[in-house]
């Protein structure tokens, strides 16, 4: 007897195939949408987080350098385009008071200082060095003609040098400056500030980058740099056309409070926005 075995096929039908495809395609785009939120939103943290800290160094380097600056040495000015923004001072190197000073029509030349070795600040009398007194506007501070920023020539006290390291042979605690000329003016609280060069912040809508500058004090007329110095911060969107998008103003003191400077920058990169509206307070005062 001979028995037959039906053989039996087994496999996918076209339309459960079809079906199978459809359902992968869908979750599919699901998972793609998903995986690109996620990009996205990954892409937009980073640029958001190098626009701050960009903007965050530039900003907290600006306010401390700013707030040692020598009374009424800040200013501002623009070029005749409106394209570039400078802001400028005069960091002071040191402060100290003085005991005598020469006042106009004096003669002398002589000004004693409460000693200037072992300051925290490390810093050392220079021949070339400026001593300020009493700057109450910003010629004062730039202009030699106004008498109130000599040229320090000598520096001594009674170890006879004036260096930085302190002397505890020296009794008197008290430094001798060679000046230039007498003052214009006594300080009601007899401040001497030590100040070699200045500093320039310039904001270029050229290519919308902040660059720091320093040159010497000898400029009565505040220079604006159209090219060069060390790179600070860029992305910048000030429109320094409009007066409401000036990077830079200066708030003169007055009889209730010090002088401000108030900050206003805005960071733009691929969409993501960062603006600063930040006021800095001047402490040093004449």
């Amino acid at each position: 007897m001979t028995r037959r075995i039906k053989a039996t096929c087994k496999g996918f039908t076209l339309i459960e195939l079809i079906t199978v495809i459809i359902v992968l395609g869908v979750v599919s785009v699901g998972i793609s949408g998903f995986i690109r939120t996620g990009v996205d939103i990954y892409s937009d943290v980073s640029e958001r987080d190098q626009l701050l800290g960009n903007s965050r160094f530039f900003v907290e380097r600006l306010n401390r350098e700013l707030r040692m600056a020598v009374p009424n040495s800040i200013r501002v000015a623009n070029n005749p385009a409106n394209t570039i923004q400078c802001i400028e001072f005069v960091p002071a190197n040191w402060v100290t008071f003085y005991t005598s000073l020469p006042k106009a029509p004096d003669l002398s030349t002589a000004v004693t200082v409460v000693e200037i070795a072992g300051n925290p600040a490390g810093y050392q009398v220079n021949n070339g060095d400026f001593a300020v007194v009493y700057p109450t506007q910003s010629s004062d501070v730039y202009n030699l003609g106004n008498n109130k920023r000599q040229e320090i020539t000598a520096c001594t006290d009674s170890d006879g040098n004036c260096n930085n390291v302190a002397d505890p042979s020296d009794t008197e605690r008290t430094a001798e400056l060679t000046v230039t000329a007498a003052f214009a003016d006594y300080s009601p609280a007899s401040r001497l500030y030590f100040a070699t060069e200045t500093v320039s912040y310039c904001l270029r809508d050229i290519d919308n980058k902040v660059y720091r500058h320093q040159s010497n004090i000898f400029n009565d007329v505040q220079d604006i740099y159209t090219t060069g110095g060390v790179l600070m911060a860029e992305n910048l969107m000030n429109n320094l056309g409009l007066a409401e998008q000036q990077a830079f103003r200066v708030i003169a003191a007055s009889l209730t409070r010090n002088a401000l400077v108030q900050v206003l920058l805005t960071f733009e990169l691929n969409e993501e926005i960062v603006n600063y509206s930040n006021e800095v307070h001047i402490p040093n005062v004449p």
